[in-house]
């Protein structure tokens, strides 16, 4: 029986766990239930402040998951100053004014002092060569005394081990380019408490100990600097994308990061951080109606802002092939991205059907005739959309060669299966494979409650729709397979190209010997 026949009566036997019938007791004027049956049944509500709250109370077990996803990522960090979204993402488990602090008053002044010496020794180092080494050693000295006295205050990992008495699970927080996200799963009985924590760490944080987190972040740097496959990604992104912020990695820079400041980090919370710039979303065992009033509680004095986001450059039309060689002793590996127009446009369906077709499981096209087939691949793979959701990203095919072929000959073998599809069509089959599949990871993810939480927040705060989810099964469902083949033929083109190739660092020598080093 196919799977698309299947769905209904899954989804009857998944339906009764959400209790329709007693979502909607006693919700408050302004709360709306969805009653259409091809969504779950979330209530949405949104705070006098401008938070927007998302609930699907669900019976399995008596947890809850909960996400806060803020509309902030590293597209919206200054020039010079990459890596801020992800580093306050480390600075809001620091705590509060009440939280992590034996005693904020005295602790404030050591902190203050701080960021004056820890400024002072910024400016002396961005002198570069230029730097007095004595100066610079000496305030290093002064910061880390300065640091040692704030310890007398500071209790340190507070938040994180009253979360652990709490009974957490999956407490986390995660940068993207287009926003950042916190999230965590309880006891059902816990929900309160985790209204008390977290609408004071959101309206009360203090960025203690930021210097030393930043140099933990400035460490994960250096790390992910010696991975073959980060640095294939990071050289891609800032090769395919000239003007647009996708172009610079999550991280940051190491030359920006050295000088973020705790004045930096503290400004962009101020910019950013607003109820009217997130969405909780909470999935579990709750009452609707319970968890608008807790949320109304603790949040609502939370105060909204106006957001003033810096304009985004739009990135030009690519007009030209871009090759790039990395060397790395590593399993030679080639990237291959084009541009796409985005999320929201129709274009961007037959993109995805088309990414399935290719890569998704043992059946698709690659797995089939690169891997087993004519055994140039020891593994390829295709993500329709990437590094971002939020504006136009790139279309990216990532493939290793198996010895004895070499890159040049996978490359080719990659661009003989996207020039098929150019001029001949899927087969109907392989499209309903893909809507199959789809729809199972549908079913899949109502089963859980930390995914889906996560997914409603993030399409929500990010894409304006919770249920986009579902509604891209309908367009891939809509699609013609001539769809497919007009838009291979429209964005895969050379002139729309970029590809990155992980070289052995022998080649390197070899290129350079014959003149050919690039």
């Amino acid at each position: 029986m196919k799977l698309s026949l299947f769905l209904p009566c899954l989804l009857l036997f998944c339906q009764p766990s959400f209790a329709k019938e007693g979502s909607g007791a006693g919700l408050p004027e302004g709360a709306s239930i969805e009653t259409d049956p091809k969504y779950p049944p979330v209530v949405s509500y949104t705070l006098k402040n401008g938070l927007k709250l998302l609930i699907l109370e669900k019976q399995f077990v008596p947890t809850v998951a909960l996400t806060m996803t803020f509309k902030v990522g590293n597209v919206d960090t200054p020039q010079g100053k990459t890596g801020l979204a992800h580093l306050f993402e480390h600075m809001a488990f620091k705590g509060s004014k009440t939280m992590n602090t034996s005693d904020y008053a005295k602790e404030k002044a050591v902190l203050d002092q701080i960021e004056a010496a820890a400024k002072e020794l910024i400016a002396e180092e961005t002198l570069y060569e230029a730097a007095d080494p004595k100066k610079v050693e000496a305030l290093k000295t002064k910061l880390a005394d300065l640091e040692k006295e704030a310890d007398k205050y500071a209790v340190t990992g507070e938040l994180s081990r009253v979360y652990g008495e709490l009974g957490e699970h999956g407490l986390n927080a995660g940068t993207s380019q287009d926003y950042t996200t916190y999230m965590v799963s309880l006891p059902s009985s816990r929900l309160e408490a985790w209204m008390v924590l977290e609408s004071d760490r959101f309206k009360n944080a203090v960025l203690r100990e930021f210097y030393r987190e930043r140099s933990v972040v400035m460490e994960e740097r250096r790390m992910y600097e010696s991975d073959p496959s980060f640095v294939m990604s990071e050289t891609l992104y800032a090769t395919a994308f000239s003007a647009h912020p996708y172009r610079t990695h999550t991280l940051g820079w190491m030359d920006d990061l050295k000088r973020l400041t705790r004045t930096d980090a503290e400004k962009f919370f101020s910019d950013f951080y607003a109820p009217n710039n997130a969405t909780l979303a909470v999935v579990g065992d709750v009452k609707p109606a319970e968890v608008i009033s807790l949320a109304e509680k603790y949040f609502e004095g939370w105060k909204p802002k106006a957001i003033h986001a810096a304009p985004i450059t739009k990135e030009p039309p690519q007009a030209s092939e871009k090759r790039v060689n990395v060397f790395a002793k590593a399993q030679p590996a080639i990237r291959m991205a084009f541009h796409n127009p985005g999320l929201g446009h129709p274009d961007m369906y037959p993109l995805i059907m088309l990414a399935e077709i290719l890569s998704s499981g043992k059946t698709a096209r690659f797995y089939r005739n690169l891997v087993e087939g004519a055994q140039v691949a020891l593994s390829a793979q295709a993500s329709s959309i990437t590094p971002g959701i939020r504006y136009p990203s790139l279309f990216v095919i990532a493939a290793s060669p198996k010895a004895p072929h070499t890159m040049e000959e996978l490359e080719t073998a990659v661009w003989a299966e996207i020039d098929l599809l150019k001029k001949e069509p899927p087969t109907q089959w392989e499209m309903e494979r893909v809507i199959n599949n789809y729809e199972a990871d549908m079913v899949k993810q109502l089963e859980g409650s930390h995914e889906l939480s996560n997914n409603l927040a993030v399409n929500q705060q990010i894409l304006g729709d919770w249920k986009i989810d579902w509604k891209i099964t309908e367009k891939l469902r809509a699609l013609k397979p001539g769809d497919v083949s007009a838009a291979a033929r429209k964005y895969f083109t050379r002139g729309n190209y970029t590809a990155v190739f992980l070289r052995q660092p022998e080649a390197a020598a070899d290129a350079a010997a014959k003149g050919e080093a690039k």
